[in-house]
């Protein structure tokens, strides 16, 4: 067997050998407890939020709540899967899936700390929509992945139920709209700059965690066959 050309080893994800195992699960324990803390910080920003909000009732600061009260479960659920999740059958090694995953689910945070944007009573709306639907999507999403949810290209479990039986990536998607409504309230260079990032990640994030669940499950392939990657298909 021929050694593959740079590009197809730029493709591949190799798993990770069986020697490791230790090394491997000490790494697990200490991922699940950044994550953890990281996403006890994102809630606690998100209920001081919804506090904030809960003094200021109109229609705006209504929808506002909501995307807040959903971004606070999310950050509540991720943080109980990550001591119930599975564990994985297959992951990816290599320092470009870790920074990849990490930089792309974190790196929106920076946004927060931004300026407002001066924003028409009508764009505001439009943006605290987005970031409500987003928000509140992520929440459907996140309950159907289960203990199958992980931050890094790992496969525990194959999912094709509820919203992963229309788009097979129905969770990024989410983020995405999220994303837009965020951009938006931030309105800005560093702002656009930042989404447009998060965005390259994500698509990263998304091509090596392909690569891991096609080589944990062999029907996965069926499933891509059969599922569209982001949006679904007309009948």
């Amino acid at each position: 067997m021929t050694a593959p050309s740079s590009s197809q080893a730029a493709l591949a994800v190799p798993a990770v050998p069986a020697g490791r195992e230790g090394a491997t699960d000490i790494a697990e324990i200490i991922g699940r407890a950044l994550l953890i803390t990281l996403m006890s910080l994102v809630a606690a920003g998100s209920f001081t939020r919804m506090r904030t909000l809960l003094a200021q009732p109109d229609p705006l600061t209504t929808l506002d709540f909501l995307g807040e009260l959903g971004a606070f479960v999310f950050a509540a659920m991720v943080c109980l899967l990550a001591v119930l999740r599975l564990k994985p059958v297959r992951r990816a090694s290599g320092w470009a899936p870790l920074v990849s995953a990490l930089s792309g689910a974190f790196i929106l945070t920076i946004v927060n700390h931004l300026p407002m944007a001066s924003l028409s009573p009508a764009t505001q709306a439009v943006a605290v929509l987005l970031l409500a639907v987003g928000n509140v999507a992520t929440v459907v999403c996140l309950a159907h992945l289960g203990r199958s949810f992980s931050v890094l290209p790992q496969a525990r479990r194959l999912v094709r139920s509820g919203p992963y039986g229309v788009i097979r990536h129905p969770l990024y998607v989410a983020e995405a709209i999220a994303t837009v409504g965020m951009v938006m309230l931030h309105l800005g260079w560093a702002a656009v700059i930042l989404g447009l990032v998060q965005t390259a990640l994500q698509l990263a994030r998304i091509h090596y965690e392909e690569k891991v669940l096609a080589e944990a499950f062999p029907e996965y392939r069926d499933y891509a066959r059969e599922v569209p990657r982001f949006l679904p298909r007309l009948r």
